[in-house]
């Protein structure tokens, strides 16, 4: 049975930090794709610009306590404010206590999905994913490679940068070889060439193992939801659906078992 201490470190603390940092990134996904400061200004009424104290923008509960509303003006607010910093908060706790044993690969984990929770949504508005997440992913795996070697599962430094090195070129390349080759099926862009430097940073992080997961796993989930909405929405031609999203999907799947799913349909493919 958990004690208070426990309560606190493992479940309460993790959940109001993940909630907090959802809020920041609502910032994040409004902000930088108009190219805006997610510094300053502070946190302020999109609608009249009236500024919002911090009693008024508690992450999820002021959603709720205002009734998706401003109080400022009254504009109606989208209720995704609230779900992305929901989802922040679980997926925090979540990473939180399954990393509870290596609490630096919890840390780098939890900044690396937020990343991913803005390069999402951005995604799902804009059909772009900016080049400060998707580059900045690829310099952080490879330093984060060289600085902490255990996400790789080496001993040292070296050995670290070039595991990672190794993956960002097996996830840039394949997915730009994807890329190109639905370009000559199709007649035109198949995947965005922001999709294939989001992977490149997933796989500097993840490793060469996680691309080959990510890919298939993302194909697989971005095919059921693809056919899903055209069935829902109809069959146009020229439909966009984001890949990003299904992407950062399978990316936190790979975070939370999914290289020993992997390792287990090897062994079973193999007969082992």
């Amino acid at each position: 049975m958990m004690d208070y201490r426990e309560i606190i470190l493992h479940w309460l603390f993790p959940l109001c930090v993940g909630a907090c940092v959802g809020s920041f990134l609502n910032v994040c996904i409004y902000r930088i794709p108009l190219g805006k400061s997610v510094v300053t200004p502070g946190s302020h009424c999109a609608a009249c610009g009236a500024a919002i104290p911090w009693w008024r923008n508690l992450p999820v509960l002021s959603w709720f306590i205002l009734r998706g509303r401003a109080a400022c003006c009254g504009t109606r607010i989208d209720f995704r404010y609230a779900l992305v910093e929901a989802l922040t908060a679980a997926l925090t706790v979540t990473l939180w206590r399954y990393y509870a044993a290596t609490p630096v690969l919890a840390v780098i984990y939890l900044v690396f999905t937020a990343a991913l929770i803005v390069a999402t949504f951005i995604d799902l508005d804009y059909f772009i994913i900016p080049d400060r997440i998707t580059l900045g992913a690829c310099v952080a795996g490879l330093a984060l490679s060289a600085a902490v070697p255990e996400l790789h599962g080496a001993a040292s430094w070296s050995a670290g940068l070039l595991r990672g090195a190794l993956g960002l070129v097996c996830g840039g390349g394949l997915l730009l070889a994807v890329a190109l080759l639905g370009r000559l099926i199709f007649r035109r862009e198949a995947m965005g060439l922001g999709d294939v430097k989001l992977l490149a940073g997933m796989g500097a992080l993840l490793g060469w193992q996680s691309v080959l997961f990510i890919i298939a796993m993302s194909s697989l989930i971005g095919s059921v939801f693809g056919i899903g909405w055209m069935l829902v929405n109809g069959f146009r031609r020229g439909l966009k659906i984001p890949f990003g999203p299904y992407l950062a999907l399978a990316a936190l799947l790979w975070l939370l078992g999914g290289s020993q799913w992997m390792a287990r349909y090897l062994a079973y493919l193999t007969g082992r």
